[in-house]
């Protein structure tokens, strides 16, 4: 029996977890640094399933969000999680911005989103009369889901299937013995592998046990939601018309299953403290392909960091990153993020396959 130990009990640990339990000839451990489960970003986010429309084309980004969109909605219906299929529109509010749909939609094509289509403002108004745009984008596999309960289910999951879990491990320390690996919560034990899917601590672990291998940088993002609690009257998630790799910030307007909606993320590189300042940031975000918005009803509501990272290239940060070390058996997460939400069951397959 193969002994595996799983650092990071966040959506991508849980998912890994889940999907090597199904195979009984495993024995696997998960350690995590905080008190619970999904405790970290995984719960940080706007709850979207992505569509896959603007990842770069046989990225790790674009083959796993659209497996893991497939196995998404299949784990909904299965074991009775809430989601929606919303669909996605991506707004053009300029010429400018209609030239973008063209491109949007060229690469969605060439990357197997085969269902999107350019609407005119006639069925753009049919679809959505509340919102102000000249045409856009509509993706209609993109929806929303109960994360929550998701990250829940996994976790009974693999308990159910005898993953052992120990929480509150701050002071990890592991010892390569020959091929294997000892840590000091449990020495007795010695595993054939060790799954680093850490979030924002991964790389730093990495770096504590191979320190003459070269890993990717940490270059953390801050994304900050607000909230309404009006009905802006939006049934479909609403982006602002881009060009696939652009990260210009835009606010984003996600509707929620119990009412309201999420707007965000944005950009934040410095610390801020004016939540007052902030809010009118996102106002004016969106206020312009909005018919109407009652700016006494958005309150702040949560943030997340964005694990991104960078090597000493230029735009070396586009994609996940898991790799296994050479010559050990140790696998690397770095990177995951969006859409790493939506990838989480797909990502989950691809490092069994590594195995």
């Amino acid at each position: 029996m193969k002994s595996i130990l799983i650092i990071g009990a966040g959506v991508i640990g849980l998912s890994i977890a889940y999907e090597l339990s199904k195979i009984k000839k495993f024995k696997i451990i998960v350690i995590e640094k905080s008190n619970s489960f999904g405790s970290g970003n995984s719960l940080k986010n706007s709850q979207v399933i992505h569509s896959g429309v603007y990842y770069k084309k046989n990225s790790l980004k674009n083959n796993l969000c659209l497996k893991g969109k497939k196995l998404i909605y299949e784990f909904c219906k299965k074991y009775k999680i809430k989601y929606s299929k919303t669909g996605k529109l991506f707004l053009a509010c300029s010429k400018k911005e209609e030239s973008y749909l063209k491109i949007l939609k060229k690469n969605a094509l060439k990357n197997g989103v085969k269902d999107v289509r350019i609407i005119n403002q006639k069925e753009l108004n049919q679809m959505e009369p509340f919102l102000k745009g000249n045409k856009a984008l509509l993706s209609p596999s993109a929806g929303i889901f109960d994360v929550k309960a998701f990250v829940k289910k996994l976790f009974q999951i693999s308990k159910r299937n005898k993953v052992n879990f120990y929480f509150k491990v701050d002071n990890l320390n592991i010892r390569k013995i020959n091929s294997k690996f000892q840590i000091n919560l449990k020495k007795k034990e010695l595993f054939d592998y060790v799954i680093n899917c850490a979030g924002m601590d991964a790389i730093e672990i990495a770096r504590r046990n191979f320190t003459n291998y070269k890993f990717p940088k940490n270059k953390y993002v801050k994304g900050v939601y607000f909230k309404t609690r009006e009905n802006l009257k939006l049934k479909k998630i609403v982006y602002r018309a881009m060009v696939p790799g652009d990260t210009k910030e835009r606010i984003d307007i996600t509707p929620l299953l119990d009412g309201g909606y999420i707007l965000g993320p944005s950009v934040e590189k410095k610390h801020f403290n004016n939540k007052k300042k902030l809010k009118y940031k996102f106002i004016n975000g969106i206020k312009n392909h909005l018919k109407s918005i009652n700016e006494k009803k958005i309150f702040y509501f949560k943030e997340g960091i964005r694990p991104k990272i960078m090597f000493n290239k230029i735009n070396s940060n586009e994609d996940f990153y898991i790799k296994k070390i050479k010559d050990n058996n140790w696998i690397n997460l770095f990177g995951i993020e969006s859409p790493g939400l939506t990838s989480a069951l797909s990502i989950a397959k691809y490092v069994k396959r590594m195995i």
